[in-house]
């Protein structure tokens, strides 16, 4: 007796005894439900990157902030009203002060200026005007938005910062020509101020410089959380809350001006409610789908009731341990229950098929049954789990740490999957079926393939197979090698786009009114930030670290500035100047401010070209005395000495992504390796891009090491146990092509590989090499038997053919739902998805016999049965 007689044997003997076993293990693993935690956005880079590490740095270096923060951008618009009118300017005072009336979104904000904006830096200037009695430039020049009046003649620790209360008040008692007079000073175009600086990164690209008229302007919401943020994974709940209430309460304010909000954290919360919508409104869909591509499958409850507590036991057991060990279901997670279901409903099917096989080839019982269909279909099960752990945990070699997690989970997933499927299940079958017998009733239909339509349909693999196997083969190459082009220009897209919602389509009115979603305005709030305004998170930053007091070190930021300053992806103030912002221009700016610092600033300069090139430390040492926030925003002085610079520079949210990291990486250029500098090009959207190329690089890794160690298992197994490597090697053909085939009408369709759908490879594995195990090990069995070639092909069609062909179709029609959700990438994951079940299918039932006839006339060793041995065929 093999192991595999023993494990069947004592499956079907201890059936009760394993049963309770398996509920007791449910009921262990079930509390751990409770512990899993969610992340509503996928994590970014780990922090060995060097990108990652530069924008650490930056965060931690170049802010007067002690605390670790966020930002949200706020966008005041108005078609017909000046939104800088004193009337405007007003009405978004009352709008923050309803923003820290409200303890949630207040609990979140930073001590200082939590919201600012230009109708902070109006109502200021206003009250220190009036304090002085006067409106003077000099007054207007010197005000720094975080640390008040900065003026020679007046201390500004006689006067304390206005409170908000104080701003709404008195810009309510200033008539609207003085708030003008105010604005056109603030906005002067030859002013070199820190606030018009300031200022004018608030107004649209649009602005006419000097006005004192505007269409729109921005606020930003700086709001503190728990460490650094590099992606909007990391943005707690209630940062994430607090920007959404921002938006409900902007959604309340009076009809002169609208609102549009953006931030990261409101990525988390609107895909939070994106995706329960659609699964509020698409998952009755799909299960309807499922149960009813089941019960067309069994033709039998008590089968469908089995496969449906069988798929309950994998995803209980497989999430409870991911609660137990405080693996956090992250968006990229949604994969796993959707392919261990995929893979359970096949498995199911497998195991009750093969039953009834057996049942009606010799009719000896429903136990004997059971143990003889565990031992035909327990060693391809068997292999199955091990390619696809395999398979699966090629995601630890991922950078990405949510992806590393997925690995792990979906393994363990596929161990409890074989063991519900192969004990659990087959248990509770012998005990069900053993008592309905009892009492006389028989519930073993016959199989789907056994007449019809079905039997036609799947016998077609089978008689290519045996009269044009070849033909078919080269079309097949032909076809994979189309594919294979195309896969070539498959994109790749970490865009934050993917995981917003669209608004909802006009079907769904009709949905009753418990299921009907919400609207949707973060994907049009952020296009219209990024198409008319300089967005924070639209910046890219030059890291310089090294000796920064280097003689040459500013003529090096010069390069890299005018390098920059040539791209069309850098933004342009409403001045028409490139948006970049340098310790040498900000030495420059503050020079035509400040008399004794253009001494300093003249005195290093030897060549006449406005750029220092000797005595820097002194140049620097000056610099923050004259002006220390705008120094510390952009040279590093630690302990006295300098060792850090950055270089912000702005970009055209209009632009691609993959062109506005251009400029960055070509600042860094000109100055990385110079005089023992080191640049490094970092901010969001260069990390978003090396994300991008990450997943591009994990993509093609994870996917050669699982077809790699996949074929070795595959070959060292089929060899051992049935003397033929080939064959092995031969199985793992159709997972390759149609893998090929998915990628390739991916690039047709235009749709990208993201962090969701790059999941979708490692399914198309996981299923298509169970898909083909399976095969190979019944028309192996069939051969073994006795039959011939073509015999054994039409019995593997319709025998095996038919648990595939059930499997196929309940999970491509159940999961193909997906793609009319609202989330786009969850859109593209249903549809690729159910695309990517459909190729493993055709290419096992169609292509695989074909390849299964040519091995067996021509592989060496290959023919297991002598023509004489042959049994007839069915007819």
């Amino acid at each position: 007796m093999t192991w595999i007689d023993s494990v069947a044997t004592f499956v079907t003997d201890h059936s009760r005894v394993l049963i309770v076993v398996m509920l007791l293990v449910t009921a262990g693993l079930a509390p751990g439900l409770a512990q899993i935690e969610d992340t509503a956005a996928v994590g970014g880079l780990s922090d060995d990157s060097p990108v990652a590490e530069a924008n650490a740095e930056i965060q931690d270096r170049f802010t007067d902030r002690e605390e670790n923060t966020t930002t949200a951008v706020i966008a005041v618009s108005s078609d017909e009203e000046n939104v800088l009118s004193r009337e405007a300017l007003v009405r978004t005072l009352e709008y923050q002060r309803a923003l820290h009336d409200n303890r949630t979104v207040e609990e979140t904000f930073v001590a200082d200026d939590p919201v600012f904006g230009i109708e902070n830096l109006v109502a200021r200037a206003a009250i220190a005007a009036d304090r002085r009695g006067q409106l003077d430039g000099a007054t207007i020049a010197g005000w720094n938005e975080t640390e008040g009046l900065v003026d020679a003649n007046v201390s500004r620790d006689e006067w304390e910062s206005p409170s908000l209360d104080e701003q709404i008040e008195h810009l309510e008692s200033t008539n609207d020509s003085e708030v003008a007079e105010i604005v056109e000073e603030i906005l002067d175009p030859d002013s070199n101020s820190e606030a018009t600086r300031v200022a004018y990164q608030l107004l649209p690209e649009s602005y006419e410089p000097g006005s004192s008229a505007a269409d729109g302007r921005l606020m930003i919401l700086t709001q503190e959380t728990d460490s650094q943020i590099s992606a909007a994974a990391e943005i707690s709940e209630n940062v994430s809350s607090a920007q959404a209430i921002s938006r409900s309460i902007a959604a309340e304010q009076p009809d002169n001006e609208s609102y549009a909000v953006y931030g990261r954290g409101m990525v988390n919360y609107e895909q939070d409610i994106v995706m329960e919508d659609s699964f509020t409104t698409l998952g009755p869909l799909a299960l309807a789908f499922v149960l009813i591509a089941l019960s067309l499958a069994y033709r039998d409850p008590t089968d469908v009731l089995l496969g449906l507590v069988g798929i309950v036991a994998t995803l209980v057991w497989t999430m409870g341990t991911m609660g137990w060990l405080a693996i956090a279901f992250n968006p990229v997670m949604i994969a796993v229950p959707i392919l261990l279901i995929g893979l359970s409903v096949d498995f199911a099917l497998h195991v009750i098929m093969r039953y009834r096989e057996e049942r009606h080839r010799l009719d000896d019982g429903v136990r004997p049954a059971m143990t003889r269909s565990i031992v035909r279909v327990g060693p391809a099960l068997g292999l199955v789990t091990v390619t696809t752990i395999v398979g699966f945990l090629s995601n630890y070699t991922s950078p990405l740490g949510d992806l590393q997690d997925f690995g792990v989970v979906t393994a363990i997933g596929i161990v409890f999957t074989l063991l519900v499927f192969g004990v659990f299940v087959p248990a509770l079958k012998c005990e069900l079926a053993s008592l309905l017998d009892g009492r006389g009733w028989d519930r073993t239909p016959s199989l789907p393939g056994a007449d019809g339509r079905v039997r036609r349909l799947l016998e077609g693999g089978a008689v290519i197979a045996s009269r044009a196997p070849v033909v078919l083969l080269v079309v097949a190459l032909l076809v994979t090698a189309g594919g294979a082009y195309g896969a070539t220009h498959l994109e790749m897209s970490a865009e934050q786009e993917l995981f917003m919602g669209d608004n909802p389509p006009e079907w769904v009115e009709n949905v009753p009114d418990a299921l009907e979603p919400s609207e949707y305005a973060l994907k049009d709030d952020r296009a219209y930030i990024y198409s008319t305004f300089q967005s924070p998170d639209r910046q890219g930053f030059v890291f310089v670290e090294g000796n920064v007091t280097a003689p040459g070190t500013l003529e090096r930021v010069d390069d890299a500035e005018r390098t920059a300053a040539r791209s069309d992806a850098v933004y342009e103030s409403p001045t028409g100047e490139p948006e970049i912002v340098t310790p040498l221009s900000e030495m420059r700016a503050v020079a035509e401010e400040d008399p004794a610092f253009n001494d300093t600033f003249a005195a290093a300069d030897t060549s006449g070209d406005a750029i220092p090139d000797r005595d820097l430390e002194t140049v620097y040492d000056a610099f923050y005395e004259a002006a220390p926030d705008r120094a510390a925003e952009s040279l590093d002085r630690t302990d006295g000495g300098y060792t850090a610079m950055q270089l912000r520079i702005a970009t055209d949210g209009a632009a691609d992504r993959s062109e506005a990291v251009g400029p960055v990486f070509d600042a860094a250029g000109a100055i990385d390796g110079a005089d023992d500098l080191r640049a490094v090009g970092t901010g969001e959207s260069v990390v978003e891009e090396e994300l991008n190329d990450r997943l591009s690089t994990t993509l093609i890794e994870s996917l050669t090491i699982t077809i790699v160690v996949i074929l070795s298992i595959l070959a060292i197994v089929f060899r051992v146990t049935k003397g033929s490597a080939t064959l092995g090697a031969l199985t793992l053909v159709p997972v390759v092509l149609s893998v090929t085939w998915l990628f390739g009408t991916m690039a047709l369709l235009g749709i990208p590989i993201s962090l969701i759908t790059a999941m979708v490879g490692s399914i198309t594995v996981g299923i298509g090499i169970d898909y083909a195990i399976h095969v190979s090990e019944r028309y192996w069995q069939e051969r073994e038997g006795g039959a011939d070639a073509t015999a054994a092909l039409r019995r593997t069609v319709l025998g095996t053919g038919s648990a595939l062909m059930s499997s196929a179709v309940t999970t491509a029609i159940g999961f193909g739902v997906l793609a009319f959700s609202l989330l786009p990438a969850l859109r593209h994951f249903g549809f690729v998805l159910a695309l990517g079940i459909v190729y493993s299918f055709l290419a096992t039932v169609y292509l695989q016999p074909s390849l299964l006839a040519v091995w067996d006339r021509y592989a060496p060793g290959s023919v297991v049965a002598t023509a004489s041995a042959a049994v007839p065929d069915d007819d």
